[in-house]
This record gives structure tokens, sequence and C-alpha cells, in this order.
């Protein structure tokens, strides 16, 4: 049962949209954490490795002649990510396509300014990782920026539940945050971030301390730029070059 579920997980929580309604507040926080360690003002290319439902266009703002691109493995997340595109008016200017990111891209070198691969490696078998960082250190432009975002060995899916309804009364007030306290996050915690939190302890899924995360980057030929926890200190946020 735990393997169909697992087989299951993400295309369910895609094509009925249970996914985005019952996103926790800190996983919406490590978005926006994300959006802001992207430091340019000049016009760049954004490449969203595993963009899954497009959630991360939400939580940046494309410049006029800035570009995005998206592609994940399930094509009910594409499908998702193209309607946001079409809901923002960016259908010029972002991009979702269905392809694996373990597998050769059908990109260009150096065509991209900024890679980022937020929670999209570690349900990824550790051998093929190493192929994936060659990929993207094929696809970064000189001076590009990659931005991971992994789950850490502290992952804990009952401090997520309570940093997220701390994050929902201080931004939304009491009465959002008595309402995901208790019609939508019961349903985050039981069927999403327990299952993932079981997965990673079962070492099914690949969770991971900052040093080791930041040992795996290095030892791909990349220079850490900047650390920090995110997500409830349930993960990890690399800035890499």
């Amino acid at each position: 049962m735990k393997t169909i579920y697992s087989r299951f997980y993400w295309q369910v929580g895609f094509k009925t949209h249970l996914y985005d309604l019952l996103l926790p507040q800190a996983y919406s926080d490590s978005f926006k954490r994300l959006a802001k360690s992207i430091h340019t003002d000049k016009d760049y290319v954004l490449f969203d490795a595993g963009c899954g439902s497009g959630v991360f266009l939400n939580y940046i703002n494309l410049s006029n002649r800035s570009t995005y691109m998206g592609v994940d493995l399930l094509m009910s997340g594409v499908s998702n990510a193209r309607i946001k595109r079409r809901f923002k008016n960016l259908l010029n200017r972002a991009y979702f396509v269905l392809s694996d990111i373990s597998k050769s891209l059908p990109m260009r070198n150096q065509s991209v300014d900024i890679i980022v691969a937020h929670f999209s490696l570690y349900t990824i078998d550790i051998g093929k990782r190493k192929f994936i960082f060659k990929e993207f250190r094929r696809l970064l432009r000189k001076g590009g920026t990659l931005i991971l975002v992994e789950p850490s060995t502290e992952y804990s899916a009952k401090r997520i539940i309570a940093h997220s309804i701390k994050l929902v009364l201080h931004n939304e007030g009491k009465f959002t945050s008595l309402i995901k306290k208790w019609f939508f996050y019961p349903f985050t915690y039981h069927f999403g971030l327990k299952f993932i939190e079981s997965q990673l302890k079962k070492g099914i899924w690949r969770a991971v301390d900052s040093a080791e995360l930041c040992d795996e980057v290095r030892a791909n030929g990349y220079t850490v730029n900047s650390v920090e926890q995110v997500y409830a200190d349930s993960a990890t946020l690399i800035t890499a070059s």
C-alpha cells in the first residue's frame, strides 16, 4: 500500500489541486526565502528543476525581459504550472515542459543564469545525483547561480505544522490561523508531511545535514556561497556558483 501511495503521492496531489491547497505556510515561506536569495538587477533566464505545480511562480517577480523555464516528471504538475502562468499573464515569458531532470535535458549549453531545485533531488537515487549536478553545470552560464533546498536530518512534520500556524497567525490573523489549524493542516500533516518524514527516516528518500549537502555540492565542482536553514529548520537552502 505504501509503495502505491509513494508512487502516486504527487500525481494525485497535482491532479486534485490538493497539493497547492494544503501547502503549509512554512513551505510557502521557504519559497519566499528562495526568491530573496536571487540577487540580480539584470534580466535573467531561470530554470526551475522539478517545478511541480509551478508554486515558485507565485513568489518571484519576473522583470520584463526575464524568462522562467520549468520542467517536471509529471504532466499533472506541468499542467497546473501552465494554468498559473496564464493567470499571471506570463504566457510569453514562462514555459513549462514535461522532462526528467535525472536524464539529459533538451536545453542548450550555458543557456540559463539561475537554477533552482526546491525539494527536487531528495527522492532521486544517490547514483543519479552526480549526473544531475553535471547537467546543471552544463546549463549554467558563467557567473550563474545554483540554489538548492533539500530536507535536513532534522526534518519534523510536527514542527513544520506548529511553525506554519504561527506564521499564519502573524500574517493573516487569529481567525485564519484557526481555520488552517483545524480544517486544513490535519490533512497536510497526516497525508503529506508525516508520509515524507517516514520516507526520510527509512532512508527511502534522502535527508542530509547542511555540512553533508555542502560537501556534495563542492564535490561536484561548485563553490558554496551561502547556507541557511528554512522550512521550520527542516530543510537547508544553499546558493552556489
